[in-house]
């Protein structure tokens, strides 16, 4: 792969840290109905598989050609 560009980069970066944000949010929960019934947790949480949905549009074409082979953007997005 090419040198990643820095928007490529930024959005990376982007979703790490809503993956962090996920982690944080669901981990306090042992089960699927308490964090479900937790709105402010729940919500948060979706919201944050929405902007990661949200970078992979922003990739670069160069981008998602040449990571395509090791992930399946259009199931992320």
């Amino acid at each position: 792969m090419s040198n990643i560009s820095h928007k490529d980069f930024a959005c990376l970066l982007n979703m790490l840290d809503c993956i962090k944000k996920i982690q944080s949010y669901s981990s306090k929960f042992n089960h699927a109905d308490d964090f479900y019934n937790n709105n402010l947790s729940f919500d948060a949480t979706m919201m944050n598989f929405i902007v990661i949905g949200k970078m992979v549009d922003k990739f670069t074409d160069l981008f998602l050609e040449e990571t395509s082979g090791n992930i399946d953007w259009h199931k992320v997005s």
